[in-house]
């Protein structure tokens, strides 16, 4: 029998955000996947050997950069005034590939900026609703960097693909949303590096969705700043006395439930979720899951013959450490275009 180790080297490992159904016809006793779950009957499939998102000022450092990166320009760090968990201890020469924990560095904040938490949360979630109710669906080139790490945390030579990739975005009258991807007319694992898929990028921001909202502890942290404007830091964790998590690991007909914390910057002036980054809160020993640190940030993109926007992911990044797995991967997605765009659009404007 083999064990989990080289089962996962030796099957193909999906991951992918989209409806139960569609789920249900890729999964097979050796598929390995990571599960987003959402409220009132809709299930993304997220990913696994998984995920995705940030690059930061480690990697420039292994790779002899020194370039900023700008994903991470506006953002001014401090030390968090938390006590640090086994799971956050101080860090390794072969742990500083990977970014620290949400907990660990928590950006500043203007001192004395009133958040108004309830508000905030209300406008992102409208926000949302006009990207499902105005985008049927929508184009761009993607490139997907991938690097392996081995155990002194070096750096491998990036393997890249580039895509032509779809998306489309439909809600069911019940208010099920459906998200698929496809990339060069295909959803199949088998056309990224090392046969592992990573899908689901346009989802995540789901989770400030109503239906999710309700699962997942919110708490503001103040007004920072994304790229020099000011915007909300929004700290978020998963309840612990939920049933449905955001997202779960599945191998074979085994499932690990997953839960995460992380952090949002939506934006003062416009509500528009702009950056997102997420870590596990609690490891999962038996599957030896202990790091899935993933970013997403976002970008405005104007809909045709209107002044209105909608934001859509630039770039998604994921520093994994499964099984014994260790990669970190880049998603860079540019050209967006709307294949099509619903005639009666719905957008509301934002509190001043």
């Amino acid at each position: 029998m083999l064990t989990p180790a080289q089962t996962a080297e030796r099957i193909g490992t999906y991951v992918r955000r989209c409806p139960l159904s569609f789920a249900e016809r890729v999964m097979s006793s050796q598929a390995v996947l990571m599960r987003i779950n959402a409220q009132d009957g809709f299930t993304l499939l997220l990913a696994v050997l998984f995920c995705f998102f940030q690059t930061n000022a480690a990697i420039a450092q292994q790779t002899g950069s020194s370039k900023k990166n700008p994903n991470t320009q506006g953002l001014v760090a401090r030390p968090a005034d938390r006590t640090s968990s086994s799971s956050r201890a101080r860090r390794t020469r072969a742990e500083v590939w990977f970014p620290p924990d949400i907990d660990r560095v928590v950006p500043e904040v203007t001192p004395g900026a009133t958040c108004p938490l309830s508000d905030v949360l209300s406008e992102a979630g409208k926000r949302i609703d006009e990207l499902i109710h105005n985008v049927d669906k929508f184009t761009a080139t993607e490139v997907v960097e991938h690097q392996h790490v081995d155990r002194s945390g070096r750096l491998g030579v990036p393997e890249i693909r580039k895509f032509n990739y779809l998306v489309t975005i439909a809600q069911a009258p019940g208010g099920n949303i459906n998200v698929e991807e496809y990339r060069n007319g295909g959803s199949d694992s088998e056309r990224f590096p090392e046969q592992i898929g990573t899908l689901g990028t346009p989802t995540l921001v789901l989770i400030f969705h109503q239906h999710n909202a309700k699962d997942v502890q919110m708490t503001c942290e103040g007004l920072g700043e994304w790229r020099g404007r000011p915007a909300w830091q929004v700290r978020f964790e998963e309840r612990r006395d939920r049933r449905n998590s955001i997202s779960a690991v599945d191998i074979g007909s085994t499932s690990f439930n997953l839960r995460l914390h992380g952090r949002a910057w939506i934006l003062a002036d416009s509500y528009q979720v702009a950056r997102l980054e997420s870590d596990l809160a609690d490891q999962v020993p038996k599957i030896r899951l202990r790091l899935q640190h993933q970013v997403v940030e976002y970008r405005a993109v104007r809909l045709p013959e209107t002044k209105r926007e909608i934001w859509l992911p630039s770039s998604s990044e994921l520093y994994l450490d499964f099984l014994g797995h260790r990669f970190y991967r880049r998603h860079s997605f540019t050209d967006f275009k709307f294949f099509s765009v619903k005639t009666q659009q719905t957008f509301g404007d934002p509190k001043e």
